[in-house]
């Protein structure tokens, strides 16, 4: 059953969405996600309402129990599905949320939107859609979206498997801190260049040795989050600041906290240039590092620093599928170290480290075979 429509405006513009959206190339496609104050009157207050808490005689929105970092990444979501339909001049302004969001609709928005995003970006693209129309049109039936949402994810994980990429955590780690040692031996001959690779080393192997998701790193501010102890450093993360509750705390290896010391001493005054912002990781220009900067240093720094081109996702990856090979009763560190809000996703990498290790083995079985082969076909005793 799919969601039911009183809107003639929304039908038509249903009807017409096939052909408005084969007119634009996907060079035009604009992905700025429309603010929740611009969002039509109905989107606002149906999302208004879901996201209170409620009260003593008033039941919960069904966004309430979100956590804030969920609700601004959904709403983000579905400000650039509204943002589409302008484009497309769809963007009906009395339709209701859920006339809009049709089969066919959702269909074309997949077709504007393949050429231009990964497999994964795509499936988590109408996934979101999928959890945030529950809540601004709670009495239809949102099962075919979900089903849409698992068929793309399915093909994600096809087309693009992590395993072959997963790489040890531990051995990610020192790499980073071997390049940590490297920059700071060298001359400080380019100031500037100088500083943002420390950075980035530090960001690398803050990301290793405490995989915390990319929105959590680049929201990381020096004195909320970030605090001096007596013998390092500890991380404070509140509910607002995680995608599956919290408070969440923990210390900085000590391997890494002469590292941050140095960084907060020297590099990071460096970078701010006189400027008074509290984010930790700081540009070149003295400015706070955005999610796309940091994920853009993550694209262009890693090769150089770990060897190959590691996003932060794939590093929590890395470190959930480590523990499961090191320590195979551990799952629920996984989650902890993860923060995830159960042991269902953290135990899918002891499935994927069951299959690595089972693969090694099996690898030095076949290069031991090989190797007594030579020998006897030399005449060599085993």
């Amino acid at each position: 059953m799919t969601p039911t429509s009183s809107s003639a405006p929304a039908h038509s513009a249903a009807r017409s969405w096939g052909a408005e959206a084969m007119s634009k190339t996907s060079a035009t496609i604009d992905r700025r996600s429309m603010p929740v104050s611009a969002w039509p009157e109905q989107d606002r207050a149906l999302w208004q309402t879901a996201c209170e808490a409620g009260g003593p005689l008033d039941d919960a929105g069904a966004a309430a129990d979100w956590a804030p970092a969920t609700r601004r990444s959904r709403g983000a979501n579905y400000g650039r599905w509204l943002t589409c339909l302008d484009q497309q001049g769809l963007l009906t302004p009395d339709a209701a949320p859920g006339d809009r969001v049709t089969p066919d609709m959702v269909r074309s928005y997949i077709d504007l939107l393949r050429p231009t995003l990964a497999p994964l970006s795509l499936w988590t693209t109408i996934d979101q859609l999928a959890a945030i129309m529950p809540a601004l049109a709670p009495d239809a039936d949102w099962g075919w979206l979900r089903r849409t949402a698992g068929r793309l994810k399915r093909g994600a994980a096809n087309r693009r498997p992590i395993a072959p990429r997963i790489r040890h955590a531990a051995d990610l780690y020192q790499r980073a801190l071997a390049a940590l040692a490297g920059i700071e031996d060298k001359p400080e001959a380019r100031p500037f260049a100088h500083a943002t690779g420390f950075r980035d080393a530090l960001m690398f192997a803050l990301t290793i040795s405490r995989p915390i998701r990319r929105r959590t790193l680049a929201g990381l501010r020096v004195g909320q989050h970030l605090r001096p102890t007596s013998d390092g450093f500890l991380i404070q993360l509140e509910r607002e600041d995680l995608k599956c509750g919290g408070p969440m705390n923990f210390p900085l290896p000590a391997s890494l906290a002469p590292h941050m010391a140095r960084y907060l001493n020297h590099h990071r005054p460096q970078l701010l240039q006189g400027h008074a912002y509290d984010a930790l990781w700081i540009t070149r220009e003295g400015l706070p590092m955005t999610l796309n900067g940091v994920s853009s240093r993550f694209d262009r720094a890693t090769p150089a620093i770990l060897g190959e081109r590691i996003n932060p996702h794939l590093l929590r990856h890395c470190a959930a599928t480590s523990i499961a090979l090191d320590d195979p009763q551990g799952a629920r560190l996984t989650a902890a170290l993860l923060g995830h809000s159960t042991l269902r996703t953290s135990e899918r990498h002891y499935t994927m480290a069951k299959g690595l290790e089972a693969s090694r083995r099996y690898q030095a079985t076949l290069t031991d075979h090989i190797t007594h082969l030579r020998r006897a076909v030399r005449g060599e005793r085993p």
